[in-house]
């Protein structure tokens, strides 16, 4: 057995198959029967929403509660309390194996809010991207949040500027936010292009740039679950995945593109592997600092 927190054990075997957010759920659960009146802010509200983000974040293995007015203050070592004026909260379900669970949480609006203001863009893009896609909340909510908040909040300003409900997964929001803070101009998402030798065939396109010199440039996200997943590779093997992948690209260049680009997971969070495959492809550049773009 293991204990991940102060009075919650698991047996280990079950434990260590978990990933970082799955833990994160059962925690969530195992406290909410003990402390009926608990409400989770933050990352732990994030989490229980399923707003897609790195589980790199969840290392320091806190929970997030509110605190304020008329509430218990959570001094415990692995709690940390957010501060919350209001009352607005909502009850959110997930399920673990065969069971639903209910937890209470900060509104949608309020989590993007406080993750915005404690977590780097980059990390914190998906959110979003996640809570408009699936209409969790829009910007008129989030803006009231920042009304409540005692806070700069210029970094949710910026991610609602950026933010963008056609991103269709995580990995394409990190992805994004990575190019936006090394200075590469804001791509299309999601372009279509068709096939010139066949009006049937069509494809969809993660990241487009149409350059002042007419060069068309894509940019696919490749996670490497395409590669090594049987549910995403049809039980094909990986040397037929490479070369469905060379047909496609053979397409786009002659619906018009000019060059396509492959990224993986490992290029977006090795420091300048990204940046080298669009320099080397002439991506146009705003030549923007991290807090300040150019349109």
């Amino acid at each position: 057995m293991i204990s991940p927190y102060r009075g919650i054990y698991a047996e280990a075997a079950y434990w260590n198959q978990l990933n970082p957010k799955q833990r994160t759920l059962h925690i969530l659960e195992a406290l909410s029967r003990r402390h009926l009146n608990w409400v989770y802010a933050g990352l732990s509200a994030a989490a229980a929403m399923n707003l897609e983000y790195t589980w790199t974040l969840l290392k320091d293995d806190a929970v997030y509660v509110v605190s304020g007015p008329g509430r218990q203050a959570h001094t415990r070592a692995q709690t940390t309390p957010v501060f919350v004026s209001s009352d607005r909260f909502c009850t959110v379900r997930y399920v673990l194996g065969e069971t639903t669970v209910s937890v209470l949480t900060t509104t949608p609006a309020r989590t993007l809010v406080d993750c915005a203001l404690r977590y780097p863009f980059r990390v914190v893009l998906g959110m979003f991207d996640s809570a408009l896609r699936r209409r969790l909340t829009d910007a008129d909510a989030i803006i009231d949040e920042c009304d409540r908040v005692r806070a700069d909040c210029g970094p949710v300003f910026r991610l609602l500027h950026y933010a963008d409900a056609r991103s269709e997964n995580g990995g394409e929001s990190l992805c994004r936010a990575t190019l936006i803070d090394s200075g590469f101009a804001v791509p299309e998402l999601q372009r279509e292009f068709t096939d010139p030798d066949n009006a049937w065939h069509s494809r969809r396109v993660d990241f487009v740039w149409h350059t002042d010199d007419g060069r068309t440039i894509v940019l696919e996200y490749d996670g490497m679950r395409k590669y090594v997943d049987p549910s995403m590779t049809k039980r094909r093997d990986i040397q037929q995945v490479v070369s469905d992948e060379k047909t496609r690209d053979d397409m786009l260049l002659r619906a018009g593109v000019t060059t396509v680009v492959h990224a993986t997971y490992d290029d977006v969070v090795t420091p300048g592997a990204l940046w080298s495959k669009l320099m080397d492809a002439r991506v146009p550049r705003t030549d923007a600092i991290p807090f300040y773009e150019h349109e």
